[in-house]
């Protein structure tokens, strides 16, 4: 059973543009959101005012800009007004790579776009981030799955998914309704009437996998090594966890009965809901090049890229640079087990996109 006090998430994405460099796998993710971004752009009704767009979870902004530009296209077909764009994400997010991204990177909407204004807001979104009724659109892609707390340690796995103790499931799972019903109440006061929110998303299917279980077997191996050789303890490998749950189709609908109601009375709808597949985005390299250690780095970082900060919480009585080493030295040995066979490891993603409607 978990055994030890839930706790707020304070890691967000492995620093200094690091997350960005190696988030193919999100950006590719992002991409299956655009037609539902589409629509619900077509869906708003325009009334002249101002538009506000949020962008949740927005890590470092490298996987917002295609999206966020593709959306601003969108609504300037249908009219002129200034566009505002809120990037939300945890007081600790990297902010100084995203104003960089924002500023520099040539796909980025203040490039392309008069009239259009960025900001952030260093909140979770499981807070309530702006007023009432004045959001247009709100987008969010391979952030939901985070859970706004750490509900305990898990003893044989550090995802919880692949872990055999039932109370640690239950406690992540509950943990995982609690936020999603939290994050809806929230938007369902921001939307205005006619507003959409799209998201994207992982998607545990019915046969309780998401696609990249044997990737993610390959980092548990090291955490394991790693325990066994002592260089970390039993209690830190029990506090390295992956604070998620990947929901199902149903835990997904469950809130909606078939609208959901909000706390001041609002009400959502489910407009769509669909199982979406991505491929591995590093794969194809592999297969050209045959280089299985360039592999293994790539999917390693990917890991890292998400998961460092959660690992670091575990090792914080550690001198930084020991826990530095620790680290460098665990996704090493977890490129190295990828690289012994890419086919065998490469995921394939199960994911889900989804778009709801402020409907009153």
């Amino acid at each position: 059973m978990p055994n030890q006090p839930t706790r707020a998430r304070t890691g967000v994405m492995t620093p200094d543009g690091f997350y960005g460099r190696h988030a193919q796998t999100q950006g590719g993710a992002a991409g299956l959101g655009l037609p539902l971004l589409l629509r619900a752009a077509a869906a708003l009704h325009l009334n002249g005012t101002p538009l506000q767009l949020a962008d949740l979870g927005c890590a470092q902004g490298t996987n917002a800009l295609v999206p966020m530009g593709a959306l601003i296209d969108a609504l300037r077909a249908r009219g002129t007004q200034p566009v505002s764009v809120v990037h939300t994400d945890l007081p600790t997010n990297d902010w100084a790579t995203l104003f960089h991204v924002l500023e520099t990177d040539p796909r980025s909407y203040l490039r392309h776009h008069a009239d259009v204004y960025a900001s952030v807001v260093g909140r979770s979104f499981y807070e309530r981030l702006f007023p009432p009724d004045s959001l247009s659109i709100a987008w969010t892609s391979s952030a939901l799955h985070w859970l706004s707390r750490v509900p305990g340690t898990i003893p044989d796995h550090f995802f919880v998914h692949r872990s055999a103790d039932r109370a640690a499931r239950d406690a992540y799972r509950r943990q995982s309704e609690s936020d999603w019903t939290t994050f809806l109440g929230h938007r369902c006061q921001e939307l205005r009437p006619s507003a959409g929110l799209v998201w994207v998303d992982v998607l545990r299917r019915d046969d309780d996998t998401m696609g990249a279980e044997a990737l993610f077997d390959c980092l548990e191996s090291a955490l394991r090594a790693a325990r066994d050789a002592g260089t970390i303890t039993a209690g830190e490998y029990a506090t390295m966890v992956y604070p998620t749950w990947f929901r199902s189709l149903g835990e997904f609908r469950a809130p909606f009965t078939p609208h959901f109601m909000g706390p001041s009375g609002a009400t959502l709808q489910l407009e769509e809901l669909e199982p979406v597949e991505l491929p591995d985005p590093f794969l194809e390299s592999w297969r050209i090049s045959g280089d299985a250690d360039a592999y293994g780095r790539a999917q390693a970082a990917f890991l890292q890229g998400f998961l460092e900060p959660s690992f670091q919480d575990a090792l914080k009585t550690r001198p930084p640079e020991i826990a530095r080493g620790i680290l460098t030295s665990l996704f090493s040995d977890t490129a190295r087990r990828i690289a012994q066979d890419p086919p065998a490891v490469s995921p394939r993603y199960h994911l889900v996109r989804g778009r709801v409607t402020r409907v009153a």
